[in-house]
C-alpha cells in the first residue's frame, strides 16, 4: 500500500537565527527549506513558532511534525516548552510520526522517557563521524537522489553544535549513532519516531559563522579544532531520505491500522 498523497510536514521552530547574524545568514526556515527540496514534489512543509506560543488547532492539521534545534534546554523555564512537551505526548499517543533535531531530539528523548542535560563534557562541535548502529527505513524514490545508501556499520558524518545531550534514550527506542563524546546522538522509535543531535539541515558555511560567534564561550582551542572539519563532507542527504523513507513506512503502517 502507497501514500496518495504528499507529505505534509509541520516543522516546530523551537529556535531562530539570532538576530545579529540574520543579514548574511539563512533563517531556520531558508534551511529547512533548502533541506526539503531535493523531494518538494513529495513533501510539503509548514512553519510553527512555537517558541512564540503558536501551535497547531488540531494535531491532525499535518501528516508528521519535526521539532528544530533551539539555543534554550529541555529543563529551561520558558512557558512554550511544557506546552511543547504536552504536544508531542499528544502526536505520539495519535501515532502521528515525530522528528527531532537538535533540541528537537533532545525533547522527544526527554518526554518519550529518556533524559536530556546540560552536559559536564563542554560543546560537541563540528564535523562528527559516528558509525550507524541499526538500518533504517530506505525511502521508495531512493533512486532518484544521489546518497551513499549508508548502512549498519558504515560511518555517518554530520554537522554539530550543542552543549546538552541525551545521557538516556526512550525504553521503547533504537540507539542509532553514538560515540564517547556523546553516546546518544541519534534513535528512532520504529514508526513513531526519528531523532539527531547532529544538525543535517546545517551547512558548514552557517556551521563556521555559529562557531566564530561562540568561540569564546565554545573556546578557542575546541573551535579551531572545529573549524579543520567543517571540509569533510556530510551526509545530509542520506539523513533526508532516512527521514523520508521513515515517514513513507510510518504513514502506510498508520493508515493500514486506521
Amino acid at each position: 500500500m502507497t501514500l496518495k498523497h504528499r507529505i505534509h510536514i509541520g516543522i516546530l521552530l523551537a529556535g531562530e537565527t539570532g538576530v545579529d547574524m540574520r543579514p548574511h545568514n539563512p533563517t531556520y526556515q531558508d534551511m529547512f527549506s533548502a533541506f526539503f527540496a531535493p523531494i518538494a514534489d513529495m513533501v510539503d512543509i509548514s512553519f510553527i513558532h512555537t517558541r512564540h506560543g503558536d501551535f497547531p488547532d488540531q494535531l491532525s492539521d499535518y501528516d508528521a511534525y519535526l521539532v528544530s534545534g533551539s539555543r534554550h534546554g529541555v529543563y529551561d523555564d520558558l512557558p512554550w516548552i511544557p506546552r511543547l512537551k504536552d504536544f508531542i505526548t499528544s502526536a505520539y499517543s495519535a501515532h502521528i510520526p515525530l522528528i527531532g533535531v537538535c533540541f528537537g531530539h533532545q525533547l522527544l528523548a526527554h518526554t518519550l522517557g529518556g533524559e536530556a542535560v546540560l552536559s559536564d563534557k563542554g560543546w560537541g562541535v563540528g564535523v562528527k563521524d559516528m558509525s550507524l548502529q541499526a538500518d533504517l527505513p530506505k525511502s521508495s524514490h531512493q533512486h532518484k537522489t544521489a546518497v551513499n545508501n549508508i548502512d549498519k556499520g558504515q560511518s555517518v558524518h554530520l554537522l554539530y553544535m550543542h552543549q546538552d545531550q541525551v545521557i538516556s534514550i526512550p525504553p521503547a527506542a533504537t540507539l542509532l549513532l553514538g560515540d564517547d563524546f556523546c553516546p546518544f546522538a541519534a534513535f528512532t522509535i520504529p514508526d513513531r519516531v526519528l531523532s539527531f543531535q547532529g544538525h543535517p539541515e546545517f551547512s558548514a558555511d552557517y556551521l563556521a559563522a555559529l562557531i566564530d560567534r561562540r568561540d569564546d564561550s565554545i573556546g578557542k582551542d575546541k573551535a579551531e579544532t572545529a573549524r579543520q572539519t567543517l571540509n569533510i563532507r556530510t551526509d545530509n542527504d542520506q539523513v533526508r531520505e532516512w527521514m523520508y523513507g521513515f515517514l513513507e513506512q510510518a504513514l502506510n503502517i498508520q493508515s493500514r491500522v486506521a
